[in-house]
């Protein structure tokens, strides 16, 4: 590791590129840095900076580093998997919480109603847009982005540079995030989806003890305003549950950092 930071020779420029390519993984996958809003100029600018920031940092003195050629190359891509799951790993939790407003919005009758999610460029449901709206500005409050750094950072102090395992460790830590996934969007949605399934359970008892009334013109608008008002009741306990996800965030990082040695 040199003591000038623009002092290169060859085993620094290997090493750099592989700290470079850990970073990028990160940022491909990872909430807010893999945003489509974001140019790529700007995002391979801001990955740049970042190996640039991070590199003196990292003790690569006692490491093997691989010749050029396909041990390079072998080495540059287990680095890119090394930052994806890393980032994968966040992201997940993401996508249960868009999920749990894909399921409100089913129960409220607006499955058909989508938007364009400028951010991932796809379309997602009304409800799961703003739940993911609210979990970024929550994951920015908590600086979620600087706990992905720091704990991208310290995957040099457990994973060496081109030594990073997939063993199966890994592969039931992995599938374990993707089942937490359906878990965390139960979790979000539960006081919304309780409060519309009891609603129309009510609405079924009375469609069969007043068969004159119309149930379905009273049912839509009644629950879209009980889906609301609960939503709204329930924000205060959505961050809570959003901040404590987030915290253990931290913890399923370093699980997956371990598994990959």
């Amino acid at each position: 590791m040199p003591v000038n930071p623009f002092d290169f020779n060859g085993r620094d420029v290997v090493a750099f590129i592989l700290v470079l390519m850990r970073v990028a993984g990160l940022f491909l996958t990872s909430p807010i840095f893999s945003s489509n809003t974001i140019p790529a100029q700007v995002k391979a600018a801001w990955t740049l900076l970042v190996a640039f920031l991070i590199f003196p940092l990292v003790d690569y003195s006692q490491v093997d580093l691989p010749a050029l050629g396909l041990p390079f190359a072998l080495a540059v891509v287990r680095e890119l998997m090394v930052g994806f799951t890393v980032g994968m790993g966040a992201y997940l939790i993401f996508v249960g919480i868009q999920m749990a407003g894909q399921l409100i919005d089913i129960q409220m009758g607006f499955g058909l109603v989508n938007v364009v999610d400028p951010i991932t460029s796809t379309q997602v449901s009304v409800m799961g847009q703003y739940y993911y709206m609210v979990a970024m500005v929550v994951f920015l409050a908590v600086d979620g982005h600087h706990l992905l750094i720091r704990g991208l950072i310290q995957t040099f102090d457990v994973i060496p540079l081109g030594g990073a395992h997939f063993t199966p460790a890994l592969m039931s830590k992995m599938n374990d995030l993707f089942a937490q996934v359906f878990f965390i969007a139960f979790k979000v949605g539960a006081p919304v989806i309780g409060a519309l399934f009891i609603t129309n359970l009510a609405l079924g008892i009375i469609a069969r003890t007043v068969p004159q009334m119309n149930v379905f013109i009273v049912g839509m608008p009644l629950s879209v305003t009980v889906g609301m008002v609960v939503v709204a009741m329930s924000m205060s306990f959505f961050v809570f549950v959003l901040q404590d996800m987030f915290h253990g965030l931290y913890r399923d990082m370093a699980i997956l950092i371990q598994s990959m040695r």
